[in-house]
This record gives structure tokens, C-alpha cells and sequence, in this order.
């Protein structure tokens, strides 16, 4: 049952509430509420308007500077607080409090007040420039408001936030309206009251009280206006009737006087305008309005709503040259009349001389052009100075002035904006006014949004610069517009002059309300005081309380404003989120629409347009009204069906009959997918869920360790596994042969090169075959020579002991045991004979071997040695002595060594011929060749590679078996990252694998997109922001670690201090197994394996392989619409979703031709070259956007396997790939391909030379080109030109490239072909627009799609050039690298040492860029480092760029000349790389030499210091590392 509003809900409006009615006598009080407890609305109001302690009384200019500094405790009135009272009825538990402002600056006035009054509650603020229209989800609402008790925001924000379901009703318990009186028509409360509001309180639902503040419920002088207030607000006005003596104590009323300025002209009598005035009116008519640019711009563009719009513009003179002449000639004459001639004479100076001025900045529109052209035949007279010829009004204003008789503090109220400034600066010079009042002005923001800015209007810093000066006391009076009649705080003023009379009841209150300090005045200027003029006004303010205070009275039924029928229109609510969208809102929403789908093109449609068509007169309408229908039409980026839309019903309104389309239109959007939930612009995370930034790093399970199995199955296993392992040694003519054993099945493995130094390795190669036998059997089941191999090359450094090794390693050429190490008296003769040379070991008690590379019969001297012993001179004498090397520590890598750690690398120099020499009486050799000392030597290495295939073996027979994978070594490529310095790494599959990943993710939305019956019919900028969410690292790391791929990427480098890890240690640990272990990775390595597992796949088993690998470690869940599909169902959809039976335009032949293939759709040969800017495409034709979506991935795929397919030694590197691929399919050279790709279409008409002169002559209305006039020729056309288009901008835009093609064509070939570089410059120089590589992409898409033929794409590209270009780049081994990106690696600019900064320069603007990633670091414009000359400000003059590079604040490169800003900026790129790499080069051979002589002067200096065991560290360890520390790298 609907209750009383006035019992259930009583709503007050503080009707004489002056504005800044809080005293600033009181102390700032302390609030004792939290946020965990619910709050007692009414305590805490009380509270916070206790009244404060006593305080001496302050000078006015004491208190104005207390108002400004620090905000005052506000004091509660008794009148306040009985109003508060009236308005609960009971106490309320707060949910959320919601305070609306008509104004931004109001709202943030009024939440100051709030933070400073009610410190212990959360308040926030809300306006637009918080990015409140791009909060499109539930989960930002939820994160802004958590814990937050008051929200003070503009009346909008609320409406839209509670119309999209965001803010409930039901969520809060009190609204505030500030001036409430706004809440009228289809105001945004008046519209969330009556949409929302009534409707949920009839239906029983819980609404907020509502709290209406106003000095005036009335915007208009028509008093049954408060009736539908009260209605709207479901409220009664009320005033407080218990405490209004108070209310008057506190609220003064100022003396109003009526001044009569007269009118000596008389009534209806236009002043006469001035010479100037007359001179601008005939340059205005003199205008030719067929040349003006909006017309010309409408003729270019053919079409019938360009042609329809022509119309109405020519008829009504409706352009903007047109429009802007106009207004600035009406503002004079209204110049003219209120103030007078002079006046209206400094305002067209003023307004002409700033109007030339814009035309001399930079490069002006065009219609400001033509505009100029009629302005420069204007002569300007010289101005007085002095305000002269004043009108009676303005004077009577001057002598107000002068005569009020206080210290003046005050406001002149003007009607238009116009007269703001002029009144402002007669006031300011006239010598009756100068000297006394200090005068500022005030305008605010225009009302229309968009709406050009009068030049004489103060931008919006000005206004509040005037406005903090006048609260500051630097002006004592503002002229003002409206704008300070309600909200803005400002001082109290004594004076208040209404130089126009108030246009209502409510201005009249708001201005008188200005007026407060004790013996205020307020003056109401009128053209004729007749006495009665005061008492009107004071008589209608009596009335209009009358009528609100009678709290007996029922509400009225709110009259209709608009259409009657607009409110049973349906409405289209979302059931499950509550979200509504009316025919009032639908305009709007419809517009931000189409925005988002062109934002990405300046080319494009950005709003929908309408064809407006009149259908039979309404008989029941008065004068039977014609009615109206409209046809919405959207941007061609949206698929056929949903590009037009008619209204529902016909009415008598342009206006309605477009909201009826827009709201059709937007239902469709709604009903096809592309509007979400919340009937917002559908995002990605509608559909798929956003997962958050990307950490960076996170911790991820420790690596899977095989051993602790394998070491299980040496105990308990009854078979061993074995593969036949050789080892060739640089060096040794004969391999060595070993069973390599396990008791698990042996992993295949890659051929292993083990370096022993920087230039030689050993090569390890497995058999492809394994063995499987029981432990008892063969004749290798009971040997091992994995311990003999291993003391041969670490007993001298660390104890081996007897225990079994998890790798078996047995030989098939001789028996090892450690019995041989040092098993030999050195005998020369034995060791010289021997084909394959022992080991010699220094008899020392650790046996320090050592290679032998002399033999010497005696003592060398001792300068011939570089590092001798120190005992040397004790040495006996005639015994052979050998000269050796030591067996390095850091062998067995799978890198080259540096040359640093390489001990091999020692040559002689300084007269050194020895590095080392022992005598023989101080060594022992081994009994067996030192080639099996190096094998043990890389067997912590090798088990290293045994260890990672493991690894992946698990990984592949078991997580990954469904795949049937069967290339273990790709898989375990798979897995290593480059930090583990492992054979290899990942890099080059996950290359391939992100190139796969992107593709299979285009073409299955793409696909199912297309066949929207299954998903919605996505437009491709979405769908490209859903790929792109869809494989960045983020979904993909979250993935690898779903899968459990996290534990199965070796990423660590193996430990330098290896020890021998034996079978009885694992067997220990798992007797106590400790918990599970984590580690720290980046986030991105953990993505980068799922796309090089999808990498291996594709190498495994093609592209379907690889598709079945992105489905599993991918999976859709299963809400999900979205699901990966088989290529080849793919491609069939998107071919049957193209139109059949297309005829191919006459046009498009020679193209198809040229291609040399066939297509069976010629309308996907159509929708490839069909720009988005075609407008009333039919509803079998689409742009070419969904098909460069998927022609940009399949250039990819292209492109990287031809580079993969680069083997052998002209293998590429993954970064060399990732440069390849990044510079061919870039946009500059597809599109230099584009234009240079030409094709011959014959039989082109031309007119001929001989009849030019005969048609010449007759007038174009007799003019006829017959047969006979025309001749048959050929042209040439480029591929580029076959592009449809509706767009006067595309057509200029090609023009302009394709002179700077012609002009630089040869430079970029030469560039190219004979110097084989890329011409970065000389291609930005030339700058083609993205549609030109865009056409590129669909072709191949478009191709792809027809044939499903990857040959049939690489024939059409290398057609077009593009494969003989990547193949001749890869034969020279072009330098391909862009130069900002080559600039980046030289010089990271997020480093401050290497900080970058270009400041690029324009010869008509000056410094248009410049500064660095570091805000706290001056730039070197602000550090002077850059003096520009005086820019050459000219029309005749193009515009041209020069560019200074500096890194880390040092000019590196200073370039000038160029056509671009990206020009200037790759030249100044390219010349600062050819500085780094230089000075570098020369500090590196500085460097190098500086070491040369130091290593002279130490190797000299160490003759002295060496201990005579080993003049180097390596060859005899000091105690700190007695046990010996192998070096894994």
C-alpha cells in the first residue's frame, strides 16, 4: 500500500539556506565514530554540529583569511537541526550517504567541508576526471566504495552508476540534493527518481530518504512549478516554523534599491551600428559559401547522407565559418546596445585581431582559412584606450559604484558571457571606478558540451584564479555570469549589483543571497523604475512560501514534457543485473559505442549517422502533423545485420524518431553480444576474466628431481636399461665407446658437445636403440667405470669413495679401475711411444694431474719460465723435465668457454717459452690414456644433460601423453630457459610457439565470431583485445602453473661447487623427505614455456599437433562459449560465412589476375580490399577488418617458418628471428611493397589529345565526349589503388604518399638491394598510413580462407615481393634492426646512466617533445643544453623537424631537415647508435691495452711470489678451496 510521503518520507528543502551559512567562529571539534560500527545518523550530525567554545571577535579581513587557510568547525543552528529532525522522523542506520552537486567545483567544495567536519568517516569525491564513465564493472564500484560512508559526487555520476546496476538503491539510506530546484524535466535525479526511485518504493522495496537543499524550489516565476518539484522528489518544501526568528537572526536580508538606467531611444529601437560594425557585416556577405570547406568537404563525399546534409546546410547557411561570423556580429550588436559604441568597437578589435593571430600559429583548419580571408580585408580603426560613448546602463553602474559608501566587497551580476570582460575592463580603467575597486571577472564553463569558446571567455584556471584572488581579498568585486548565483563559496559581500534584471525567482534569491554582511545592499538595475518593480519580486517570493508551506496539500500527476507516448516506450532491462536503458538514454550510449568501435582509425565513421524519411500524416494531430521514421546506420566494422536499424514507431520529431532508432540499434547491439550485462560496450573481461597485472616474479614448485626414482631402481628394479654412448675427442683419432646404463629407460638425447676449451669439444653421441636386460644378464650388467672415471678427474681434489653412481658407464675397449691413476714410474720413452699419452700426476699426496706438452733432457733456466717454482734453483739438474698444463677446472661446459677461463689458450710472450715445467723425478703417469681422464673430467655435465632429458621424459610420457609426442630432445629444448646455460634453451620454439599460439587464437575467434550463432559477432578491435588478453603472460603463466609445467623448467645454472651425488644419498633423503620446496621465477619464463611446448608440438606433428597441445595447457572452461576448434573446421566456417555468387567488379579483375589464383568466393577478394570508411555497404558485404585480423597472424606463421626453416650454420638466433620478423611485416615495408607491387590493367579510356582543344571551347553545359574523343590505352596500376574507400581524407592521404613514394622509390631500392640495409629514415620520411600494410594482411587472410593453402599464401607474397625480400635480407645478412630499438640495447633508457631523450624541434612551433622516463631529472631543455633559433612562423614555408639526442645528458646526435617527427627521430636514433658503438670501440681498445701492461708488469712481479708447487691458483689449490670446486657454468 503507498504510504503518505509526507509521513513515510518527509523530504526537506532548506528554502532560505543561504549558501555558506557555517560560521567560522567555532573550534574544530573531535567525532567519535568508526568505521566497524554502524553509524547513528542523527548522533552523528549532532555531533558534528556542536557548538563551539567562545573566541574574541576578528576583523573582517582576519576572518575572510581564516575562511580560506584552515576549514572551521561548523556551529549547529537550532533551526538546523529541527529541519535535519523533520526529515528522519526516526533514527537511521547509515548505510551510505550519497551527496549530489549540480557542479564539479561545488562537489569538491562541499566534500572539503565534509572531510574537514567529519574526520572520522570515509568521504570520497567522484567526478568525471576520475574516469568514472570507464568504471564498466562491478568489482571497481565494489574496490572504490569499500568502507566508504559518504560519496559526494555530480547528479550524473549517481543516475548512470544506479541506471547500470552499479549503485543500488537499496545500498544506500540518505541522498543529499543540492539545489534541489534543478530536479525538473529530464534532469538525471528528476529521471533516477521517477525511473527508479517510485518504482522500487510501490513495489515495497527499501529506498533512501531524500534530503533536498535549495534556497529557491522554483527555476521559473510559475509557482506550480514547486508542485511538480515535490513530486519528482516524492517531498514537501518545507521552512523551519519552530526556530525562524533564529533562522532570521542568522540569514540577513539586504536593503534592495531599483536603479533606472532609462532609455533615450525608446522601446524596439535597434541602435545604429558602427562604421566597423558595418564593415564586418558586408566582409561577412561577401563570403562565398561554395568555396567554404564544409561544403566542399560534403560535395567530396558522394553519398546520400553527405548530399542530404549539403542541403540543409546550404539552405541555412549552417557552417561553421558561417555560424562563427554570425555570432561574433550578434554579440557586437548586443555589445552595441547595452554598452554602447565604443564598446561594440574594442569587441570586434579584439575579437578580429585575435582571430588573424590563430591563423599565424602552426597550421590552422581550413575554415579558419577561409574565415581569414574575409577578415583580412577588414581595416581596424585605432581604439581609445579610455572607455568613451558609454550607454545609460553603464553609466548608472559606474555612479552605483562610485557612491556606495562601505569599504566594497561585492559581485556585478551580467546576463551574457560577452559582456563579462568589457564590463570588467570599464570598470578597471574609467577614472570613476579604477582607483577604488580592484576587479576581476568569472564565466565558467560553457553549457554545451563541444560548443566552440569565445576568445573573449576566461579558460577555466582563469575563472578560479579570479575566484581564489577574490576570497583572498587581492579583488574586492567579480562580474560574473550565473554562475556564482548558487554553490560556489565566496566571501560575504556587501554589495550586489544586478546589471541585468534576474531572469526568475530563483536567480533573484541566489543573488540577493550574496548579499549577507550586516548593511549589505543589493541593487536591481531596470530600463524604466515604475515602483512597483521591487515589490513584484518580493510579492512572488511571498507567494511562492505560501504555496510550499501548506503541508496539507496532496501531489499532483507530473506533467508530461515531452511526447506522452515516450512513457509507455518500452524499456530494455537486463534481468539478472537490474541495469535499464531508456529511449531518453540511448543516444549518448549509442554514440560512446561507435566511438570505441573506430577509435582506432582517424578514417573512420566515429558516430552512427540518420536518414530522416516522412511517412503519412498523423490524422489525429492538430494541422495533421507529418510524421517521421529513422534509419540509423553504424560504422562498417560491425557485421552486416547489425549496421542498420528503424525506429519502432513514427513520430511527429526529428529528434524522437532518431532516439527510437538508437534505441532499436542499441537492443540489436545488445541482443547480438557487443552490449553487456550492464548495457555497457561488451569488454573482454565480460567474457573472459581478467587475471590481474603481471607480477613480474613469482614463486613456483622446485625443479622435478629424477634421481631420488632412479636411485629407488637401482635398488629395486629387475632390469636395466642401456644405449650405446661414443665420445669423440678432438685430437684422437679413435672414439671412445661406452653402455650407458640406468635402471629406468634410457633417454634418447641430442648429440651433446661438451667443451673442453674455447675452440674444441667433446661430441657425445646416444644410439637411437635401447637395450632392456636384467640385472644379471649381459656382459656389462656388473661392471661400472662411472667411479674409476670419476677419481681419474676428481680424487685429486675431493675423496671418491666406493659408492655406486646413479649413471652407469661402462667400456667396451678396456677395463678401467682406480689402481691405474699414477700407477707408472714416468718413463719418456714409454710415454712418447704410446699413441694415445697418459695423464702425468705430481707425486704430492693428491696426484695433480697434468697434460704434458714437452719433454726437456734437463733443467730449463729459470727466465725462460713464466711462473716457476720457488724452489727451482734446489731442482736437480740433469734429469728430464717435462713441460705441462694443468687439467682446468672449468671443463665440460655447453658453452665455449671465455677466454679467460680457458688454460689452453697460454702462449709465450716476454721471452716465457715454459708455462710450467716439473722434473720427472716428482711425477707418476697413469696406466691408461688421458682421453679417458677427460671423460670423467665432463661426467658432472653430462649427468647434467641425463638429469634435464629425465625431466622431460616425465614430463612427456606422462603429463603430455595424450599428445604422443614422440622428439623427447625438442620437448627437453622445451624446458630449458638461457639462464640455465644448459646445450640449449627454449627461445627459438618458443618463437615458433608464440607465432602458433597467436594464430590458432585468431583464426578460432575469428571463426566462431563470424558464426555468430555459436559466439557473438565480435568486431575486430575486440577481438584483437581479446587475443591479446587471451595469450598475454599473465593467462599463460597462470596456465603453466595449472598444468604443473612450473616444476619441469630448468632455469638454474648448475652449481660451481659440484660434488658426486651417489645412490645411497637420494636413498637417505627419502627415508626423511622434507616438504615441498618452492623457488622464485620470472613470470614470464613460466609463460614463455607453454608457447615452446606449443613450439615443439607444431615441429612434432604440424599444426594440428600443435593446436591439440594450446587445447590442453590452454582449456576453455566449460561456461565458456569460447572453445578451440580443428584448423580445418575453422577455415570452413569463416568460408561459408562468405557471401556466394558475388560478381567481381570489372576493377578487381587485373588484381585477382596478377595473383595468379583464382578465388572460388570473389566476395572475400571484395571484403579484402574494402576500407572501413565504405558507408551503406550492403548486407552481404563487410569491411576488410576480420580478415587482416587473421591475415596479420598468418603473415606471422609465413614469415617465421621460413626463418626456422634457416639451418646448419645459417641457423638464426631467436633474437635474430624476433629482428626479422619485426622488420618485414612491419607497416612501412608492407606498405612500400604495396606500391611497388604494380599491375597492368589494359583497356583504360582516355580522352584524346587531339579533341582537347574542340571540347575546350564549348560550354560545359554542351560538352559531350563521344567515341571518337576517347582512345584505348594501358596503365599501370600499384596494388594499393585496387583499396575501396569512402573517404575524401583516405583519397587526399594517398595522394600526398605517393608523391613522397615517387620521390624517395629509388634511395629505399638502392638502400635495400644494393646496400643491403633497411632505410628506417628514408621509409618515415615517406610515412604511408597503417591502411596501406592493412590491405596486405586481408589479401592473405582472404586467400588463406578461400584455398586453406599455406603454398597458395607464399605464392601470392612472393607476387607482392615480400618473400624474396626476407630471403635476400637473410643471404647478406642484412643489418635489419630498427634504430630506436638498436638505441634501447645501447643505451637502456630506464637507466639513469644511459637515460635517453630526444627533443625534437619544429621550424613553426618550436619544442613540440622532449624528457626523459626519470620525472626527477631535468631535461635537457630545462638544463639549456638546447638553444633553438627563432622558428620560421610562415604560411609559404612547410614545416620541418630537427632532432637532438642525448644519453645521460650528452648530446650524442643533432639531425635537421626532416619532412616527419619520426623522421627526425629514427636519423637522430641512427647516427646516436653510430656515436655509442664507436666511442665504445674505442674505450674497449683502450681498456685492452691498459691490460696488456698490466699483465707485463704482473707477470714479471709473480716471478718472485710463486710458492714452487704452481704459479697459478688453478694448478695447486690454497686452503680456501682444498676440496676443490668444479666450475658449472
Amino acid at each position: 500500500m503507498d504510504q503518505d510521503p509526507r509521513k513515510d518520507n518527509p523530504v526537506e528543502m532548506d528554502v532560505d539556506r543561504d549558501d555558506s551559512s557555517q560560521d567560522p567562529d567555532g573550534e574544530e571539534e573531535s567525532f567519535e565514530s568508526t568505521l566497524d560500527e554502524p553509524l547513528d545518523l542523527k548522533e552523528l550530525y549532532q555531533n558534528a554540529l556542536e557548538e563551539p567554545s567562545e573566541e574574541p571577535s576578528k576583523e573582517p579581513s582576519e576572518e575572510l583569511n581564516d575562511q580560506v587557510s584552515t576549514p572551521a568547525a561548523l556551529t549547529a543552528r537550532a533551526y538546523q537541526l529541527e529541519m535535519f529532525e523533520a526529515s528522519l522522523k526516526q533514527n537511521i542506520i547509515v548505510a551510505r550517504i550519497w551527496f549530489l552537486t549540480p557542479t564539479v567545483a561545488l562537489a569538491r567544495q562541499q566534500h572539503q567541508v565534509l572531510q574537514s567536519q567529519i574526520p572520522s568517516v570515509k568521504a570520497i569525491m567522484l567526478c568525471g576526471q576520475d574516469g568514472v564513465d570507464s568504471w564498466s564493472e562491478q568489482a571497481v564500484w565494489d574496490a572504490v566504495l569499500l568502507n566508504v560512508r559518504i560519496v559526494v559526487s555530480t547528479y550524473q555520476i549517481l543516475f548512470d552508476a544506479n541506471a547500470h546496476s552499479f549503485v543500488r538503491l537499496d545500498s544506500l539510506s540518505l541522498i543529499v540534493i543540492d539545489e534541489a530546484h534543478n530536479c525538473s524535466g529530464s534532469h538525471p535525479i528528476a529521471r533516477l527518481m521517477t525511473e527508479a526511485y517510485l518504482p522500487a518504493k510501490k513495489a515495497g522495496l527499501p529506498v533512501p530518504s531524500i534530503l533536498g537543499l535549495t534556497a529557491s524550489p522554483l527555476k521559473s516565476n510559475n509557482l506550480a512549478d514547486i508542485e511538480k518539484l515535490e513530486q519528482v522528489l516524492d517531498a514537501v518544501c518545507r521552512t523551519p516554523t519552530i526556530h525562524r526568528e533564529e533562522l532570521l537572526a542568522h540569514v540577513n536580508r539586504p536593503e534592495m534599491l531599483v536603479v533606472s538606467y532609462g532609455d533615450s531611444k525608446g522601446p524596439g529601437t535597434e541602435p545604429t551600428p558602427t562604421d566597423l560594425m558595418t564593415r564586418f557585416l558586408e566582409a561577412y556577405h561577401r563570403l562565398d559559401i561554395s568555396k567554404d570547406p564544409d561544403v566542399l568537404l560534403l560535395k567530396a563525399q558522394r553519398t546520400e547522407r553527405a548530399r542530404e546534409k549539403l542541403r540543409q546546410m546550404v539552405t541555412k547557411k549552417d557552417t561553421l565559418a558561417q555560424k562563427e561570423l554570425r555570432g561574433v556580429y550578434n554579440r557586437a550588436l548586443l555589445v552595441r546596445r547595452e554598452i554602447g559604441p565604443w564598446a561594440a568597437d574594442y569587441y570586434l578589435t579584439r575579437t578580429v585581431s585575435h582571430m588573424l593571430a590563430e591563423l599565424e600559429r602552426g597550421e590552422p583548419p581550413a575554415q579558419h582559412r577561409y574565415i581569414g580571408e574575409a577578415l583580412r580585408s577588414i581595416p581596424i580603426p585605432a581604439i581609445s584606450k579610455e572607455p568613451i560613448q558609454l550607454s545609460p546602463k553603464v553609466q548608472t553602474l559606474l555612479k552605483v559604484l562610485a557612491s556606495h559608501q562601505q569599504d566594497p566587497v561585492g559581485i556585478v551580476f551580467v546576463k551574457e558571457r560577452v559582456m563579462v570582460s568589457i564590463v570588467t575592463h570599464i570598470i578597471s580603467t574609467h577614472p570613476l571606478t579604477k582607483d577604488r575597486y580592484r576587479t576581476a571577472s568569472m564565466i565558467g564553463t560553457a553549457s554545451v558540451p563541444g560548443k566552440a569558446r569565445n576568445h573573449m571567455d576566461m579558460t577555466k584556471k582563469e575563472d578560479m584564479t579570479s575566484l581564489e584572488g577574490f576570497r583572498r581579498g587581492r579583488f574586492n568585486l567579480l562580474v560574473a555570469t550565473s554562475v556564482l548565483e548558487e554553490g560556489i563559496d565566496v566571501p560575504i559581500c556587501n554589495l550586489v549589483i544586478c546589471f541585468d534584471e534576474p531572469s526568475n525567482i530563483k536567480s533573484f534569491i541566489q543573488r540577493r543571497g550574496r548579499a549577507r554582511e550586516v548593511s549589505s545592499t543589493l541593487y536591481l538595475m531596470v530600463q524604466n523604475a515604475s515602483g512597483e518593480s521591487a515589490m513584484d519580486w518580493h510579492n512572488l517570493e511571498r507567494l511562492m512560501k505560501e504555496r510550499y508551506e501548506d503541508e496539507m496539500r496532496q501531489n499532483a500527476e507530473l506533467e508530461l514534457l515531452d511526447d506522452p507516448r515516450i512513457g509507455s516506450y518500452p524499456v530494455l532491462e537486463v534481468e539478472s543485473t537490474g541495469a535499464r536503458m531508456t529511449i531518453r538514454d540511448v543516444r549518448s550510449h549509442l554514440n560512446h559505442f561507435c566511438a570505441k568501435v573506430s577509435s582506432r582509425s582517424r578514417y573512420l565513421q566515429k558516430e552512427p549517422y540518420f536518414v530522416i524519411r516522412q511517412v503519412s500524416p498523423d490524422p489525429a494531430s492538430p494541422g495533421r502533423r507529418t510524421l517521421l521514421q529513422a534509419t540509423v546506420h553504424l560504422p562498417a566494422s560491425l557485421a552486416p545485420d547489425l549496421r542498420r536499424h528503424e525506429s519502432l514507431w513514427t513520430w511527429t520529431s526529428e529528434k524522437l524518431a532518431i532516439m527510437d532508432a538508437s534505441f532499436q540499434a542499441y537492443k540489436a547491439l545488445y541482443n547480438a553480444g557487443l552490449v553487456n550485462e550492464n548495457l555497457l560496450p561488451t569488454k573482454v573481461s565480460d567474457f573472459l576474466a581478467d587475471l590481474g597485472d603481471d607480477p613480474g616474479h613469482i614463486w613456483v614448485k622446485t625443479q622435478f628431481d629424477p634421481w631420488p626414482e632412479v636411485a629407488y631402481a637401482w635398488q629395486e628394479s629387475a632390469s636395466l636399461y642401456s644405449r650405446h654412448l661414443t665420445v669423440l675427442v678432438p685430437g684422437v683419432e679413435k672414439p671412445l665407446e661406452f653402455e650407458f646404463i640406468l635402471p629406468v629407460p634410457v633417454p634418447f638425447m641430442a648429440h651433446l658437445k661438451l667443451w673442453w676449451n674455447a675452440t674444441s669439444a667433446l661430441t657425445l653421441i646416444t644410439s637411437p636403440e635401447m637395450q632392456e636386460f636384467r640385472k644379471q644378464e649381459g656382459a656389462s650388467a656388473g661392471s661400472d667405470h662411472s667411479y674409476a672415471l670419476l677419481a681419474m678427474a676428481f680424487a685429486h681434489r675431493f675423496p671418491i669413495q666406493g659408492r655406486q653412481y646413479p649413471i652407469r658407464l661402462v667400456s667396451t675397449q678396456r677395463k678401467l679401475d682406480v689402481d691405474g691413476i699414477a700407477a707408472l714410474e714416468f718413463d719418456p720413452q714409454l710415454y712418447e711411444s704410446s699413441p694415445q699419452p697418459p695423464l702425468v700426476r705430481l707425486v704430492d699426496g693428491r696426484n695433480m694431474p697434468y697434460f704434458v706438452t714437452e719433454i726437456l733432457p734437463s733443467k730449463p733456466p729459470v727466465e725462460l719460465i713464466s711462473k716457476p717454482s720457488t724452489d727451482h734453483a734446489d731442482l736437480p739438474e740433469n734429469v728430464p723435465y717435462v713441460v705441462c698444463k694443468p687439467v682446468g677446472k672449468a671443463v665440460g661446459q655447453f658453452i665455449p668457454l671465455d677466454a679467460a677461463q680457458d688454460q689452453d689458450s697460454w702462449t709465450p710472450k716476454n721471452g716465457k717459452l715454459y708455462r710450467k715445467v716439473l722434473p720427472s723425478t716428482q711425477i707418476r703417469m697413469d696406466n691408461f690414456p688421458a682421453v679417458f681422464a677427460q671423460v670423467g673430467a665432463v661426467i658432472p655435465a653430462f649427468t647434467r644433460a641425463v638429469e634435464m632429458s629425465l625431466v622431460a621424459a616425465d614430463l612427456m610420457y606422462n603429463r603430455l601423453g595424450c599428445l604422443q609426442l614422440d622428439n623427447l630432445p625438442l620437448i627437453t629444448t622445451a624446458l630449458i630457459s638461457s639462464g640455465s646455460r644448459g646445450p640449449t634453451n627454449y627461445e627459438r620454439l618458443e618463437f615458433i610457439g608464440d607465432t602458433i599460439l597467436k594464430f590458432c587464437a585468431c583464426l578460432t575467434a575469428s571463426a566462431l565470431s563470424a558464426h555468430h550463432s555459436i559466439v557473438p559477432n565480435h568486431h575486430e578491435r575486440l577481438l584483437s583485445q581479446w587475443k591479446d588478453k587471451l595469450v598475454n603472460n599473465v593467462r599463460l603463466c597462470r596456465a603453466s602453473r595449472d598444468f604443473g609445467l612450473d616444476e619441469y623448467i630448468i632455469h638454474s645454472a648448475a652449481s660451481k661447487k659440484w660434488r658426486p651425488k651417489f645412490v645411497e644419498d637420494y636413498l637417505d633423503e627419502m627415508k626423511s623427505p622434507e616438504s615441498a620446496e618452492t623457488r622464485q621465477m620470472s613470470s614470464k619464463m613460466v609463460a614463455d614455456v607453454v608457447e615452446s611446448l606449443i613450439g615443439a608440438a607444431y615441429m612434432c606433428g604440424g599444426m594440428s599437433k600443435a593446436l591439440e597441445c594450446v587445447a590442453l595447457l590452454l582449456p576453455t572452461p566449460k561456461s565458456s562459449q569460447f572453445k578451440w576448434q580443428e584448423i580445418s573446421l575453422s577455415r570452413a566456417q569463416l568460408f561459408e560465412f562468405a557471401p556466394k555468387d558475388a560478381i567481381l567488379s570489372k576493377q578487381l579483375e587485373p588484381l585477382e589476375k596478377a595473383m595468379s589464383y583464382t578465388f572460388h568466393k570473389k566476395s572475400l577478394l571484395i571484403e579484402a580490399m574494402t576500407h572501413p570508411s565504405c558507408a551503406g555497404l550492403s548486407t552481404n558485404e563487410s569491411c576488410y577488418e576480420l580478415l587482416e585480423f587473421l591475415g596479420d597472424a598468418i603473415l606471422d606463421v609465413i614469415v617465421v617458418k621460413r626463418l626456422m626453416a634457416e639451418t646448419g650454420p645459417n641457423e638464426l638466433a631467436h633474437n635474430d628471428m624476433h629482428e626479422h620478423l619485426s622488420s618485414v611485416v612491419t607497416a612501412d615495408i608492407m606498405a612500400f611493397l604495396a606500391m611497388e607491387w604494380v599491375i597492368m590493367q589494359t583497356d583504360i579510356n582516355e580522352i584524346d589529345p587531339t579533341n582537347l582543344d574542340a571540347l575546350g571551347l564549348l560550354p560545359s553545359s554542351q560538352s559531350r565526349i563521344t567515341p571518337a574523343s576517347l582512345v584505348s590505352n594501358k596503365e599501370d596500376w600499384p596494388f594499393w589503388r585496387f583499396m575501396r574507400h569512402n573517404s575524401p581524407q583516405v583519397g587526399a592521404t594517398q595522394t600526398a604518399t605517393i608523391e613522397r613514394y615517387l620521390a624517395l622509390r629509388d634511395d629505399i631500392r638502392d638502400a635495400i638491394w644494393k646496400q643491403n640495409t633497411l632505410p628506417w629514415a628514408l621509409l618515415a620520411r615517406m610515412g604511408p598510413q597503417k591502411f596501406y600494410s592493412d590491405i596486405v594482411e586481408s589479401l592473405i587472410g582472404a586467400v588463406w580462407v578461400d584455398s586453406g593453402s599455406w603454398e597458395a599464401c607464399e605464392h601470392v607474397l612472393t607476387q607482392m615481393g615480400l618473400l624474396p625480400l626476407l630471403d635476400h635480407l637473410l643471404k647478406t645478412k642484412a643489418h635489419v634492426m630498427h634504430p630506436n630499438v638498436e638505441l634501447q640495447i645501447l643505451a637502456p633508457p630506464n637507466k639513469r646512466a644511459t637515460r635517453t631523450e630526444f627533443v625534437i624541434i619544429s621550424s613553426k612551433r618550436g619544442i613540440i617533445s622532449s624528457g626523459t622516463e626519470f620525472q626527477d631529472e631535468p631535461s635537457a631543455v630545462d638544463d639549456g643544453l638546447v638553444a633553438v633559433e627563432p622558428y620560421e612562423d610562415t604560411p609559404e614555408h612547410d614545416e620541418v623537424f630537427s632532432c637532438k639526442l642525448f644519453v645521460g645528458g650528452k648530446q650524442v646526435a643533432d639531425v635537421t631537415g626532416a619532412a616527419t617527427k619520426e623522421e627526425a627521430r629514427v636519423r637522430a636514433a641512427e647516427k646516436g647508435c653510430l656515436v655509442i658503438k664507436a666511442e665504445r670501440k674505442a674505450w674497449n681498445a683502450a681498456k685492452a691495452a691498459a691490460k696488456e701492461d698490466k699483465g707485463h708488469n704482473t707477470e714479471n712481479g709473480d716471478a718472485n711470489a710463486d710458492n714452487g708447487q704452481s704459479g697459478e691458483k688453478e694448478e695447486v689449490p690454497d686452503r680456501r678451496d682444498a676440496d676443490g670446486d668444479t666450475v658449472m657454468n
